[in-house]
């Protein structure tokens, strides 16, 4: 058989359907066979003829591109003959170089979710795709009729939106943007005119942060950790970070010195750091940092917050002038300035006003994200919406039809720092789905189009003869090289007078979710249970309060208060914060969706309303507060341990090693991992990555409430000196060499391997939990219950459920424990290569999914009888210390002390 040419195309819109059943009966036969793309239906193979990439069952990797609020984050996608299996970050894209974030690994549920939209439906009734395409031209062919859609940072979907409105004059087009990048800020008075900040850390030795939050969730997060990490393990001695915020954030976390600051105030910090520049006087913790941007001139920056006014803007930027600043000014990805683009701010008013009659919605949902307002004015407005699944807006319309995922779809992006990339399909469409790039030729009157073709007529038109060299290599590398970035020069106007904001007693901060963003992620199972990084809290959201302000107010942890601002009231759960700011209530958006499936509807409150000014009121009433850590002080042990610049070793502890147990002896590898509390900056990366290599179940909020979550690693939060904040300590299996666990299992299901590793019998445990009770770390878990089964029964969705799965890993039942095995699969997978080849195991070759996830490179993992080896050299470090070492376990899993100012260890 002649071999495969290019990345053919398995999701063409040419009107014929692949349902959800066909496509399953591919997976199982084994059909489908990828080798550099997406295969075309007429170039599906058989499986006695796979080539030799498939023959074995090996999986193969593809680079495409995951939107995140509109932008790119360029990944490797494991496909498992026709199935995507596990994300990883692609090393060769700026946006992402090798990391990965817990939104991008958690794709893979929202590809498979059973609740998204199967097929269109007008009225509550099916229709097909061609009477979709009548409605959408008769649609355009009248007067008053709009455009709404998220950030478009694809160039190809820019320049359908181009095309259709220049064919249909009277046509409008809204982006609306929600959880915005950090470091986007304004660069004039519209509010189209912003501008992307860019810092070059690796020229950075100091940094002040006026409320940003770089390292914080949203699609610039993995490169911001991944340069900061590296900025802080290459000049630890002199890289220093101010951290000055209302209310702590992960940034704020990993910041040398953190001073609470209430939002009204942030300005005035700003106007103290300029006369501190300039040789005033100013408060100490603003002396100290602009001490360190003068001793750093030139390699200094300051980085502000989205919503300071533009005088401070315009403040913040003469001083990034004066310090001759590392950092780029850019145009968004999201804006194209050669198309008459609208902020979605202006289309409330111009629904009112009868001007917009018509509204299609593209990948967006305004009835939660622009919330009543949006609702009231829309009543009377014909909605025809697309996107995933049923949603607030999508049950208002009068025609609502379903989208590809993204892992369906032929397309190209744009990540925050303007790099380009292709997005290609990793599998044929699971339902009656069509491509955002189809819908907008049905637009323009057009049927039956082919996405790939779309995107290919974009860059041919750039590259011209070179076109099949530049694809090829564009579709195998990820990123398209040249792709222009345009420079912004911001011009700030003093700012209009506005309409009182609210008088309330309390500043409200609401922040970007860790877990859902702004709410487009509360369908996701893997997320609603992921824990937020300093509150421990999943399934829900919280009020934050500063410990004075509880006190003053009677609050105690876990109580119900009633929050309230512009005419709305919303009830939350209150946790206390250490590091807050006094007079500030901190909430997470992205909550309180009315229709988010099975899984995200009716799970906590939407904050958004409130506006920046509430009053809080204690209710006397408990609420749910479910945590997976309750307890964050260390009480006296030495459990996150501190190191400080000028004495950087850890204080040693004698313990003694004897043992009643025989010592283990090893041929190489024997395995060991090395986690740097340091950099890590607890954004859970690492637990969803592990969560999708593992096949780890969710259990839900009840569950989780009675301490039965069943994540493999875990990151903890302790409080800091002073009150500071918290830091962060992953804590996966230990692996010890004098394992508790081993000798309490009456039939030995816990047991030592010749590499070094404490492994689970999963076929021989009968649940007697006795390992569990022996393991002074907590880190095993027991299936109470047939989560993974019954999860997929109770969803309807049970074979798409077990079509995402890793292959390599077992499914474990009821009744069984299980825990962290340092991915013994992919262990075995390079022992296996390895042998075949007739060669030892290179160091670094067998990858962790927790370390390759890691946006901080926190987690180093190898084998620790080569002195050599990079896991050896962390051991050797003299910040390396074990968790409760003076019980005499000896874990293989260790950690590096974090670095501290010298009076805070």
């Amino acid at each position: 058989m002649p071999p495969l040419e290019g990345p053919p195309d398995l999701c063409a819109d040419d009107g014929t359907a692949v349902d959800r059943r066909g496509a399953l009966k591919l997976f199982a036969a084994g059909a489908a066979a990828l080798a550099s793309g997406c295969r075309r239906q007429e170039e599906m193979l058989p499986y006695r003829d796979m080539p030799e990439y498939g023959a074995s069952g090996d999986a193969v990797m593809f680079a495409t591109a995951l939107p995140l609020a509109g932008a790119a984050r360029g990944v490797l996608v494991e496909s498992h003959q026709g199935r995507p299996t596990k994300v990883h970050g692609n090393p060769d894209h700026p946006a992402s170089r090798g990391g990965t974030d817990a939104f991008a690994e958690a794709e893979l549920l929202a590809l498979f979710d059973p609740s998204r939209t199967t097929s269109p439906v007008a009225g509550g009734t099916p229709v097909t795709w061609s009477a979709v395409a009548e409605r959408l031209r008769a649609a355009v062919a009248e007067n008053g009729t709009a455009l709404l859609t998220g950030p478009v940072g694809s160039p190809t979907l820019a320049r359908q939106v181009g095309a259709l409105m220049d064919e249909t004059p009277g046509l409008r087009w809204f982006t609306h943007r929600g959880a915005a990048p950090a470091l986007e800020v304004p660069a004039g008075p519209g509010p189209l005119d912003r501008m992307q900040l860019w810092p070059d850390w690796a020229s950075l030795d100091a940094v002040v942060t006026l409320g940003a939050d770089p390292l914080g969730p949203g699609p610039a997060q993995v490169a911001m950790t991944k340069g900061w990490s590296e900025a802080r393990r290459a000049r630890r001695d002199t890289f220093r970070l101010f951290a000055f915020e209302p209310v702590p954030t992960l940034t704020g976390t990993k910041a040398d010195r953190r001073t609470p600051v209430a939002p009204a105030d942030l300005s005035g910090a700003a106007r103290d750091l300029r006369d501190a520049l300039e040789g005033g006087d100013a408060p100490a913790p603003i002396a100290e940092a602009a001490r360190a941007l003068t001793a750093a001139e030139g390699r200094a920056c300051v980085l502000p917050g989205p919503d300071l006014p533009p005088e401070t803007l315009a403040l913040i930027e003469e001083i990034n002038r004066r310090l001759a600043a590392p950092m780029s000014r850019r145009l968004p990805f999201w804006r194209w300035p050669a198309l008459t683009q609208e902020d979605a701010s202006t289309l409330i008013p111009a629904l009112r006003s009868g001007e917009v009659r018509r509204l299609i919605v593209l990948g967006a949902n305004p009835a939660y994200d622009m919330g009543p307002a949006f609702e009231d004015a829309a009543a009377d407005v014909e909605l025809i919406h697309f996107g995933l699944r049923e949603d607030e807006t999508a049950s208002r319309a009068a025609l609502h039809a379903p989208l590809h995922h993204p892992l369906e779809d032929w397309s190209d992006l744009r990540s925050v720092d303007g790099t380009a990339s292709l997005v290609q399909p990793l599998i044929a469409p699971l339902h009656e789905t069509r491509s955002a790039h189809a819908v907008l030729e049905m637009l323009r009157g057009r049927t039956g189009t082919d996405p790939r073709a779309l995107v290919q007529e974009t860059w041919g038109a750039r590259w011209g003869t070179d076109f099949d060299d530049l694809w090829d290599g564009a579709l195998r590398a990820g990123v398209i090289d040249d792709f222009p970035v345009e420079d912004v020069s911001p011009a700030y106007e003093p700012a209009p007078d506005e309409a009182p904001q609210g008088t309330g007693a309390f500043a409200h901060v609401a922040q970007i979710s860790h877990a859902v963003l702004t709410g487009e992620y509360a369908p996701n199972g893997w997320l609603q249970e992921c824990p937020a990084p300093l509150t421990k809290q999943v399934w829900g959201n919280a009020a934050s309060l500063s410990r004075a302000d509880a006190g003053r107010l009677g609050i105690e942890e876990g109580d119900t208060v009633a929050l309230s601002g512009r005419g709305q009231t919303v009830w939350l759960p209150a946790t206390i914060l250490p590091g807050q700011a006094d007079g500030v209530v901190g909430t997470t958006l992205g909550y309180g969706r009315r229709l988010a499936g099975p899984i995200g509807s009716g799970v906590g409150a939407d904050t958004a309303p409130l506006g920046p000014r509430i009053d809080v009121r204690p209710t006397g009433k408990s609420g749910l507060l479910v945590r997976t850590q309750r307890e964050f002080g260390q009480h006296g042990r030495e459990i996150l341990r501190s190191v400080t610049h000028a004495e950087p070793e850890v204080h040693k502890a004698h313990h003694t090693t004897e043992s009643f147990y025989a010592a283990w002896e090893y041929d190489s590898p024997s395995w060991g991992m090395v986690i740097d509390t340091d950099v890590c900056s607890g954004c859970n990366a690492c637990m969803i990555a592990c969560q999708s290599e593992n096949n780890i179940p969710v259990v839900g909020a009840d569950e989780v409430a009675r301490g039965r979550h069943m994540h493999w690693i875990r990151i903890d939060a302790y409080d800091l000196p002073e009150g500071t904040g918290r830091g962060f300590q992953p804590v996966p299996c230990m692996h010890c060499e004098k394992a508790p666990c081993e000798p309490a299992c009456p039939v030995a299901a816990s047991v030592h391997d010749e590499q070094g590793l404490n492994a689970q019998v999963y076929n021989r445990c009968v649940g007697t939990r006795f390992c569990q009770a022996n393991c002074p770390y907590q880190v095993r878990r027991f299936n109470f219950f047939d989560y993974a089964d019954s999860q997929a029964h109770a969803n309807l969705g049970a074979d798409l459920l077990q079509a995402m799965r890793n292959p390599d890993v077992s499914v474990r039942g009821r009744g069984v424990m299980e825990k962290c095995t340092y991915c013994v699969q992919r262990i075995e997978a390079a022992n296996h290569a390895a042998s075949r080849e007739d060669r030892p195991i290179a160091d670094g070759e067998v990858v962790t999914a927790c370390q390759s996830a890691c946006p901080a490179e926190a987690i180093t993992f190898g084998d620790i009888t080569d002195p050599e080896s990079a896991v050896s050299r962390a051991k050797d470090s003299p910040r390396h210390y074990a968790l409760l070492e003076h019980l005499g376990t000896r874990p293989r899993t260790t950690y590096l002390a974090r670095v501290t100012p010298e009076e805070e260890a």
